[in-house]
């Protein structure tokens, strides 16, 4: 059996308690294809989440594929051809909520869906208020940092974000990632918007426009 829609983890910056599933084996897939980043991350996830669950479930196998940074991308094309061949997607939160809003991400019943905690208390009650979407479960924490040229920036090297506009006091190249998670964020952040208005400005054109503009 495979799923007519994907469930979702997301790597998001939100902290969350253990990722699980739940041993109901009329809503899981006997054979279950995953879809992480690769790397020491997903080796990880293989043996946290995984490999325990085969365990204790020998019907279930399942399988790595290293696309979650396609993950919208192909979702859609899969989608559209009628054949979404994935059960499991690690993304970011928006990719998440992007993929929630477009129909793409199955709907998750917590105490329907994942294992009671060790102690006996019901999935939801379990990751209370970490469950901020229908759609998906977060299940780590994690930081964005920087790296510089230690010869380049004297005797006062950066020590924030806003440092990596500077231009004036570290002049050179940047390197950002090629897409507008963080990035965005950041400049507006570096542009005095304040912390709690930063997706309000976000959503509107001139805030786009705005952190554009400081890019």
């Amino acid at each position: 059996m495979k799923f007519t829609t994907t469930l979702l983890a997301t790597s998001a910056l939100i902290g969350a308690g253990t990722f699980a599933f739940a041993d109901a084996h009329g809503n899981m897939a006997n054979e279950m294809t995953l879809v992480s980043w690769g790397g020491a991350y997903q080796a990880s996830q293989d043996k946290a989440y995984l490999q325990p669950y085969l365990e204790n479930n020998p019907g279930v196998t399942g399988v790595w594929d290293e696309s979650s940074n396609e993950a919208v991308a192909k979702l859609r094309a899969m989608n559209e051809a009628g054949n979404i061949t994935w059960d499991l997607v690690d993304v970011v939160a928006a990719d998440a909520i992007r993929l929630c809003d477009e129909g793409l991400a199955m709907e998750i019943d917590a105490d329907e869906m994942l294992a009671d905690a060790p102690d006996g208390t019901p999935a939801s009650e379990d990751f209370g208020d970490l469950l901020v979407s229908d759609c998906f479960i977060p299940q780590i924490v994690y930081s964005t940092t920087f790296g510089y040229r230690t010869d380049m920036v004297g005797d006062t090297p950066p020590t924030k974000i806003c440092d990596v506009f500077d231009l004036e006091a570290y002049p050179g190249k940047r390197a950002l990632e090629k897409r507008p998670i963080n990035n965005m964020e950041w400049a507006l952040l570096c542009d005095g918007v304040a912390k709690d208005e930063v997706y309000d400005v976000l959503a509107t054109p001139e805030g786009q426009e705005k952190a554009l503009a400081k890019l």
